[in-house]
């Protein structure tokens, strides 16, 4: 290589002005954000929205793969009665060392099966014990238990019993959570799916007849179980259903739960034909329900010509589930369960609900979480959420393919990558040696993302189909500026091969523009609710690079990364059905997860890195010479080089 080409001066192919900004890290979404409120127009629609909420609430849990619970063992803690009601405490491991509680009601004298009613409590002050003009937990699981319902009131996280954990976790927290799928959201999940195992083992209950009732984020998980679990026949989810709310807490946001906009109107309406009662009042969030929530509904159920199994009352008052709104509830359960008609209301019973003494299992107020019990209580289920690489326990295609469908979940885009425009921007050409350097913009329509690529087209072309795409962690002027991937591109050139260098997002020419991104995890922990992570868009990145290179012809593609851009690119050739990869992994490990521009939560349900590294195992060659993966790769079978990914792609 002659002196004069051994330095090349990379020009910038997108200006820097503030009108070319990437429009994924400007244009946010979150849980204030008016969503229009979709209807499917058929039952197969319907049906199809019915299976991919059930998907997407079992990601964002953690529960895809499911964890392996506890095995069941309910103990029961304490037993009162107070006023012809038996009340209960209850406690079940539902993972190893990690429990739930919460307190039963049913009747001092039970005959024959009875219907009975899931309540969770939402967040009221002192949960499933509190009692107040706006929010009667205890109250209304008294009164139901009076009527012949048999009531289990469940802990949310951190509330009560359930002490192990805090409600809400800390940013630090939630970030090392959300990795492995560990989250008050998927903990809540996880224990109503334990709760309703306990109504169902019951002798007296009726399995057939199992409803869920709560107000605020107590219906929030009135309707996330009810769309998990089909044991649920009927709900009541009370002042919460609003397209432009979708709930402020982490137990109501779990990651990567909304990221293709997924509303609580899409929940809600999954569960169409079941019977469904919905409060609204004018002082809160579903102050739009009844001229917009409702009808929409309302359509969703007449495609079932069920229209009369969703009720709705509205009323002058603010957020609540008080006394007027139980007895609307009462009344309605009486009818549908009980086969009762008493009219519109049921009224209360002028009796003093069950005092905290009653239902505290020790009789007194428990301690909460503290920093050791949180800490022991996370690793516990990071232990458990943490997916091995390699899942042995069932055959290669059948692992490979459930990985991967969880990954297009994770981090596949939520418009198709087609048609993507290529913008030349006037950025001037370079001579290299053997060929010519374009600078290049790509960029999917209707999106507005910017892709930086470097086109490197040799002078003489022997196949015009073949390309290497050459996704870097830095900037391309410093990928020229190293000698040895300096005379590789030159030994392309000579063979007629022609490649892409790809900036990806957060580096090169455009990593300035993380500066002007509107949401960060510094600022707000449940911006990975909504939002397309770095480490995704990243993986977009070579996705539209690779598909821009096949609409114009290409379709003899390899990939080959290195450093940081392995991951990315690893997860890219999954997602495009297996592209050719070459991949050097010196100096990579788990820990690069807890990187900005890396983080992607749920990663470790799939194995994280070495989970990637395997997903790739039949259409990649791996290059480790420092044998920190040598262990996974020789697991997996892999093709290990001895070579450095250079010659492996002259070579290739």
């Amino acid at each position: 290589m002659s002196e004069e080409n051994q330095k090349i001066e990379v020009p910038i192919p997108i200006p820097d002005r503030r009108i070319m900004l990437d429009r994924r890290l400007i244009s946010p979404r979150y849980y204030r954000s008016a969503l229009e409120a979709d209807v499917p127009e058929t039952v197969e629609e319907h049906r199809r929205l019915k299976d991919y909420v059930r998907r997407q609430i079992r990601l964002s849990a953690g529960l895809e793969p499911m964890v392996q619970l506890s095995v069941f063992n309910p103990q029961k803690m304490s037993e009162r009665i107070y006023e012809n009601v038996r009340i209960i405490g209850i406690r079940i491991e539902t993972l190893p060392g990690l429990y739930l509680t919460g307190s039963l009601f049913m009747p001092e004298k039970v005959e024959g099966k009875r219907p009975a009613i899931l309540c969770p409590h939402g967040h009221w002050e002192t949960g499933r014990i509190h009692h107040d003009e706006l929010g009667g937990v205890v109250m209304r699981c008294f009164e139901f238990a009076r009527m012949g319902f048999i009531v289990f009131a469940s802990d949310m996280v951190g509330f009560n019993e359930n002490n192990d954990l805090p409600h809400y976790f800390s940013h630090e927290l939630k970030r090392r959570g959300d990795l492995s799928g560990v989250s008050t959201f998927g903990m809540q999940c996880l224990n109503s799916m334990r709760a309703l195992d306990f109504l169902e083992s019951l002798p007296e209950v009726d399995r057939d007849t199992i409803a869920c009732t709560g107000a605020s984020g107590g219906a929030s998980q009135t309707w996330f179980i009810a769309a998990l679990d089909s044991r649920i026949k009927a709900v009541a989810p009370v002042c919460m259903l609003s397209a432009h709310f979708q709930g402020g807490c982490g137990c109501e946001e779990g990651p990567l739960l909304r990221l293709r906009g997924l509303s609580s109107f899409d929940i809600l309406a999954s569960l169409a034909p079941m019977p469904m009662i919905l409060p609204s009042v004018t002082g809160d969030w579903t102050c739009n329900s009844p001229w917009y929530e409702i009808p929409k509904l309302r359509q969703v159920y007449g495609l079932y010509n069920a229209e009369h199994r969703l009720e709705h009352f509205h009323y002058e008052d603010q957020h609540n589930y008080n006394r007027r709104t139980r007895e609307h509830i009462y009344a309605w359960f009486s009818k549908l369960f009980l086969g009762i008609d008493r009219g519109r209301i049921i009224p209360e019973e002028e009796i003093a609900p069950p005092a905290p003494e009653l239902l505290w299992h020790d009789g007194c107020k428990p301690a909460g979480a503290t920093p050791e019990s949180t800490e022991t209580a996370i690793r516990k289920m990071e232990e458990v959420f943490t997916s091995p690489a390699l899942d042995q326990s069932m055959g290669v295609w059948t692992w490979k393919n459930r990985n991967a469908d969880i990954l297009r979940q994770m981090i596949g885009p939520d418009r198709p990558t087609r048609d993507v425009a290529e913008d030349v921007l006037y950025a001037p050409s370079r001579k290299i040696p053997g060929g010519t350097l374009f600078p290049r913009a790509f960029e999917r329509r209707n999106v507005g993302d910017l892709v930086c690529v470097f086109r490197l087209e040799p002078d003489t072309m022997t196949d015009e189909k073949r390309c290497i795409v050459l996704p870097v962690p830095g900037t391309c002027q410093e990928f020229f500026d190293d000698a040895a991937n300096l005379n590789m591109v030159e030994k392309l050139m000579k063979k007629g091969i022609r490649a892409v260098v790809v900036e990806l997002l957060g580096s090169g020419c455009i990593a300035g523009q993380l500066e002007h991104a509107v949401r960060d995890d510094k600022d707000d922990s449940m911006w990975t609710t909504f939002e397309h992570t770095f480490f995704s868009m990243r993986v977009q990145d070579i996705v539209t690079t690779v598909v821009k290179l096949r609409e114009t012809g290409s379709h003899d593609i390899s990939i080959c990364a290195f450093g940081k851009a392995v991951p990315p690119a690893l997860a890219a050739s999954v997602l495009l059905c297996d592209v050719p990869l070459i991949a050097d992994l010196a100096g990579l490990d788990e820990s690069l997860w807890e990187e900005k521009l890396s983080y992607q939560p749920l990663i470790k349900k799939i194995g994280g890195l070495a989970g990637l590294v395997l997903l790739n195992a039949a259409n990649a060659i791996f290059i480790d010479p420092e044998a920190e993966m040598k262990p996974v790769l020789l697991a997996g079978k892999c093709r290990i080089s001895e070579k450095s990914w250079h010659d492996e792609v002259i070579g290739g």
